[in-house]
């Protein structure tokens, strides 16, 4: 058992993640946006990376984590596509509460980075608390200088990004990536349909943003 235990524990916090896929409760304040766009884009990002190695290792794909090197690997590139699905996320759902609150674009900026910030934060941390990657909030920081908030919420467009590096992080050789690329990008725009619709559904833009506005109060 001890040889698959890096395996058994990723399974493990899926499994958690999934669970919090049927809350239904209102996405109404800061800490429950966080929540969700923390839970939402770790689920998608490991369900999206794992799934494609399994497909590509069939059977012996928990075998892959007894060796070291390998195993670091793969858990290399799922934080780092959990970052660039936390990216997407956070633009999206910022986005779609400052559309429908007519909120403006500083608002919608300071809004998504403390969002980012915080569920990054909360993602590391449940990491065994791995280090947040020093250039991740200058990064998104430069990507949200060139948002186009009116056009973020629509269908794919905030989605980019995490579409293309599932396949850039993935741990296999340059020939696979070629060959599946297009399969594996659309298999994770996929998935975003559906937390795109969850989100449309609980969120609560107006008590979101008036509280929002009531914490960056001096």
């Amino acid at each position: 058992m001890g040889k698959f235990a890096g395996f058994l524990d990723i399974l493990a916090r899926l499994a958690r993640v999934f669970s919090e896929r049927f809350d239904k409760t209102p996405i109404d304040s800061q800490d429950v946006l966080v929540r969700f766009v923390h839970t939402r884009a770790a689920y998608i990002a490991q369900e999206s990376l794992y799934g494609y190695l399994k497909t590509r290792m069939g059977t012996k794909f928990p075998q892959y984590f007894q060796d070291a090197e390998f195993s670091r690997s793969i858990r290399s590139a799922s934080l780092k596509l959990y970052v660039s699905c936390l990216s997407d996320l956070t633009v999206f759902a910022v986005a779609a509460v400052s559309n429908e609150a007519e909120v403006g674009r500083d608002e919608s900026i300071a809004l998504a980075r403390d969002c980012f910030g915080a569920a990054l934060k909360e993602g590391f941390e449940a990491a065994d608390n791995e280090p947040v990657p020093a250039d991740a909030l200058a990064e998104f920081g430069s990507r949200l200088e060139r948002v186009l908030w009116e056009n973020a919420a629509r269908g794919e467009n905030a989605f980019m990004g995490s579409a293309g590096d599932v396949v850039a992080y993935a741990p296999v050789i340059d020939e696979f990536k070629r060959l599946d690329g297009a399969i594996v990008s659309n298999s994770i725009r996929f998935r975003w349909r559906d937390v795109r619709e969850q989100f449309r559904r609980r969120m609560d833009s107006a008590a979101l943003v008036a509280e929002h506005r009531n914490i960056s109060l001096p």
